[in-house]
């Protein structure tokens, strides 16, 4: 089956989507024009449903998608909640956001899914992780019912960063009719060896990434992020540096 390559779909999956906790927020809202204007209605930005933000970023409205309203009405049976609407910003984007807290029963069942599909471990107690695995999955479930019904135009996944990330190597194992592309905007390893007091940079090519990340509690994480560069079709970073430290770290050249 051949998909129309010249107008495709494009999802931005990240953390920060509508959602304001870190560096990335700014990058997702100031690239959000642009690229409005090439995709248009082809555009949907995708993140996780904080309901306070939420509540200010963005402007509720019916799913006009068909595809994409059987899918949410589907979930929705399912338990799942989520929100759907256009981001107040510069080019107002379509905008979903799931409720990982909703589906958060299903937590143990996906993370030994997780060990067995990737071999990512996810220790109990680890907040973040856990809910950048619910995340992972839904983003997974959402876009693998997606691409089984909308068959004609070609469809493109762009993640930003491990804490969106873990729906890669979930994708790549299901043989999910799409593109993905993962941004890293800095290694986590990368990050905790620049706040030490060690000569990061001359002596990249020295550390061993599995001891360093084990050492730091990070492992798991550092497991997803190394999964999601590994897995996806295009792999990139925002500057040079970080380039760098991914060939070394992450063990494949942006």
């Amino acid at each position: 089956m051949s998909r129309d390559v010249h107008n495709p779909l494009l999802f931005e999956i990240a953390w920060e989507v509508a959602n304001k906790v870190g560096g990335i927020y700014t990058v997702i809202k100031s690239k959000a024009p642009v690229t409005v204007h090439e995709y248009g209605d082809s555009y949907t930005l995708i993140g996780p449903l904080n309901y306070k933000t939420a509540a200010a970023e963005m402007e509720p409205e019916p799913v006009s998608n068909w595809c994409m309203k059987e899918i949410l009405d589907d979930m929705t049976s399912q338990g799942i909640k989520w929100m759907y609407g256009r981001w107040l910003i510069e080019g107002a984007p379509h905008v979903l956001l799931f409720d990982t807290n909703s589906i958060f029963e299903r937590l143990d069942a996906w993370k030994a899914d997780l060990w067995n599909v990737a071999g990512i471990p996810s220790p109990p107690n680890d907040q973040e992780t856990n809910d950048a695995i619910l995340f992972g999955y839904l983003v997974a479930w959402f876009l693998g019912d997606f691409v089984a019904k909308e068959r004609s135009k070609a469809v493109i996944a762009h993640f930003h960063e491990w804490m969106s990330a873990c729906a890669i190597p979930l994708m790549r194992k299901r043989r999910t009719d799409l593109t993905t592309i993962f941004t890293t905007h800095a290694t986590l390893l990368g990050r905790y060896l620049c706040a030490g007091s060690i000569d990061f940079y001359n002596n990249i090519s020295k550390f061993s990434v599995d001891e360093e990340t084990g050492k730091r509690g990070i492992y798991h994480r550092y497991c997803i992020e190394r999964a999601a560069a590994h897995c996806c079709d295009v792999f990139t970073t925002v500057s040079q540096i970080t380039a760098y430290e991914a060939e070394h770290l992450l063990k494949r050249k942006p």
